[in-house]
């Protein structure tokens, strides 16, 4: 009776894991076709149609109240909210080293508690403003302003798309609180991004070629097994359990740096991913609402 819960856990965390490797795999064919001249918002086009088509059939199987929010306004911005932080994300990875970009946008546990003081007047203990004292010093760590007091553009990119994911956490929480369907949210992010960056690439419209739809391709792919894994890593494992293997995205973030453009974080980012990652785990276990990654 006892070994359920314990093997339930584990296949979470085995599921965030895989989850996190498609995300951190899925950035590097972002960054690569977005050095070839593709703009941004038509990544996010193509790469929300491809995943769109792949969720398709789970979000049919969901019944036809899929297609009617019962929150229409919270799903709306909710959509709006998570293409500003995807779109700053994608420029932040075109712009700065993919462990930078990614680190800096997982920083919304930090923001959350801010975020629940200004808008829900919660009081923020004591234990959790030290966590989020612990973060912001590995952010800084990270940004390293002491570079001739410069902070990296892509950095402070990134670290937008983090506070408005943690806005994002937060209208996800409160669809959760009125029992808004995960595929209703899903559907309907997809379907706005799509409508929303389409019209947007209009003005700079390139029509992809060769190894450029490969890389769109892979991307749409990846994004699609990244949220059905988290999605079920969820349903296996708490988000207390869940949220600090999202840091391993850091590490295959990394990795896929090295790997794709022999890129190596210097000793100060290391140390500061290594403080931000105590900050934001300390201050996920204070705050068990989250639900996991968010854009």
């Amino acid at each position: 009776m006892d070994t359920a819960p314990c093997k339930n856990s584990l296949l979470g965390i085995l599921l965030v894991v895989i989850a996190m490797l498609a995300f951190s795999v899925m950035s590097g064919f972002v960054k690569a076709v977005s050095h070839t001249g593709l703009a941004t918002q038509q990544v996010m086009f193509f790469q929300n149609i491809a995943a769109l088509l792949i969720l398709l059939p789970w979000i049919l199987r969901q019944g036809k109240e899929v297609f009617i929010p019962g929150n229409k306004s919270l799903v709306f911005l909710r959509a709006i909210l998570g293409i500003s932080s995807m779109y700053l994300f994608f420029l932040a990875v075109r712009l700065a080293p993919l462990v930078n970009a990614v680190l800096l946008q997982n920083t919304a546990p930090l923001f959350i508690p801010l975020l629940a003081l200004i808008l829900f007047k919660k009081r923020i203990a004591l234990k959790v403003i030290a966590s989020m004292i612990i973060g912001f010093i590995g952010v800084m760590l990270v940004l390293n302003p002491g570079r001739g007091f410069l902070l990296h553009p892509g950095d402070i990119v990134a670290l937008s798309a983090g506070f408005i994911s943690a806005v994002v956490t937060i209208v996800i929480g409160r669809l959760e609180d009125k029992d808004e369907s995960v595929a209703t949210i899903m559907l309907y992010y997809l379907v706005i991004t799509i409508l929303v960056t389409g019209i947007w690439s209009i003005y700079a419209w390139k029509m992809p070629q060769g190894v450029q739809w490969l890389y769109l391709i892979a991307a749409g792919i990846l994004y699609a097994i990244f949220q059905v894994l988290m999605i079920l890593s969820l349903k296996y494992g708490t988000p207390i359990i869940i949220s600090p293997f999202i840091y391993l995205g850091v590490v295959f973030s990394g990795l896929v740096d090295w790997i794709a453009w022999k890129q190596v974080p210097d000793h100060l980012t290391i140390i500061g991913a290594f403080v931000v990652v105590i900050g934001t785990v300390l201050s996920t276990l204070r705050f068990p609402q989250l639900r996991g990654h968010t854009t």
